[in-house]
């Protein structure tokens, strides 16, 4: 049994993070699944994008070796480490299986370790997703099309296709925008 295993077993009976020279506290929202998976990523994907981030720093991509598995990859220390959540079904509901944990959700998942070490930190918060500002007015011609002002400033969820890109505005709406009228923006992170 390594250092790591026991403070976590540590963690699971004391039931709190033992870190002690972590001073964030986590923020995010577990529940919002746009927010924390990233469907087009690759393992380099996430090394690139977490390894200047603070301890903590987290997104979710899909395995790249088991279909229909998640791996979490999150900045911790000098190394981003990548760990595969197993998704099986049980009665029609789906298992979330991390290590020897089990959970019946990622909502839960999440939440379990903003208080508890992974191997040297906990989940702080979730790596942004890409904002952009809308340049002009765009009705949408079709249902699944997202309509919006310009001006507005909506969080892309996944680029689909090269020129229409999955979209959510600020009230939680989605749909599909055509990425020639928007304008990327940078978010103070």
């Amino acid at each position: 049994m390594t250092i790591a295993d026991r403070i976590h077993d540590m963690n699971d009976v004391v039931g709190k993070n033992s870190a002690t020279d972590t001073s964030s506290v986590a923020d995010f929202n577990a529940s919002d699944e746009d927010s924390w998976l990233f469907e087009d990523f690759s393992r380099d994907d996430a090394i690139n994008t977490l390894q200047n981030q603070s301890d903590g720093t987290f997104l979710v991509r899909p395995s790249g070796t088991i279909k229909g598995d998640l791996v979490l990859c999150v900045k911790e220390g000098s190394k981003v480490s990548h760990y595969i959540i197993n998704i099986t079904q049980e009665l029609s509901q789906s298992i979330y299986k991390i290590g020897d944990k089990t959970f019946s959700s990622m909502k839960e998942l999440l939440t379990f370790y903003k208080q508890r070490l992974l191997d040297t930190s906990p989940l702080v918060r979730i790596y942004p997703k890409l904002r952009v500002r809308t340049k002009y007015k765009f009705d949408g011609k079709d249902e699944e099309d997202l309509p919006f002002k310009k001006g507005q400033i909506l969080m892309i969820i996944k680029k689909a296709e090269p020129l229409w890109w999955l979209a959510r505005n600020s009230t939680g709406d989605k749909g599909m925008i055509p990425a020639n009228y928007v304008e990327y923006i940078r978010d103070n992170v």
